[in-house]
């Protein structure tokens, strides 16, 4: 267990009721995905924490642009190598496309939901999982150059090396997302605003200055600035 999982098991030992916002993610996922679901991850890389999700069907997909992560995952069953802007893949032909820490690094998001919006099934579902360009650890991301993000996330957050790209924060708030996807062609189905104070818990006193950010952040007024996205969106059914 690394830095920022044992600082989100003393948070859930704070807050019962709250989870982390990977667990919500497939926990959504799992809804929709059953023995005969064909789902694409896009962006898998090397991680597991799906697993349990595509043990389920022998129809789990997954595209990377890096050839060495793929490689390295052991969890999906079809893995192909291929940027989310053009997928060498059929028309309709998944149910479940999911994508997590990918949206904030995309240079033409239209482009890369226009591609999942031609793979899907008519009445398939897209989730993603993404930071939240209001809140304050993405602003603090956004002041630090790219070049030195591999860096910080190694040093910080116990990441492998390579597992940064460069951010670019383009469909990354709740406006931005619904905008874009309903131009598209697909329909909001859910969209979850979660919050993590461990991202700066680096000690006891960051971690108390951090749950006491979260409590502000549950006002209403403030409660779309929580740090992730956690969305789902379904094409039209034709």
């Amino acid at each position: 267990m690394n830095r920022q999982e044992r600082w989100r098991q003393r948070y859930k030992d704070r807050r019962p009721e709250w989870d982390s916002s990977p667990i919500v993610y497939r926990r959504l996922i799992a809804q929709h995905v059953n023995a005969d679901t064909r789902i694409l991850d896009i962006g898998c890389g090397h991680t597991s924490f799906l697993k349990e999700v595509y043990d389920r069907t022998p129809h789990s997909y997954g595209a990377d642009p890096d050839s060495d992560a793929l490689a390295k995952n052991q969890t999906i069953k079809h893995k192909f190598q291929a940027n989310a802007e053009c997928l060498p893949l059929e028309d309709g032909f998944f149910d479940v496309v999911v994508l997590a820490w990918v949206l904030e690094h995309l240079e033409d998001p239209e482009k890369v939901f226009r591609e999942i919006h031609r793979i899907l099934k008519p009445g398939g579902i897209v989730i993603f999982l993404t930071p939240n360009t209001w809140n304050y650890n993405v602003w603090m991301i956004r002041a630090i150059p790219n070049t030195f993000h591999e860096f910080f996330t190694r040093r910080l957050y116990e990441r492998q090396e390579h597992d940064t790209f460069p951010t670019r924060y383009k469909i990354n708030s709740a406006k931005q997302v619904e905008r874009l996807l309903t131009k598209i062609g697909y329909k909001r189905e859910q969209m979850i605003l979660n919050g993590d104070p461990t991202y700066i818990s680096f000690n006891k006193p960051l971690f108390l200055f951090a749950c006491l950010l979260e409590r502000l952040l549950d006002l209403p007024v403030f409660r779309n600035a929580k740090v992730h996205l956690i969305g789902s969106y379904r094409k039209h059914a034709e």
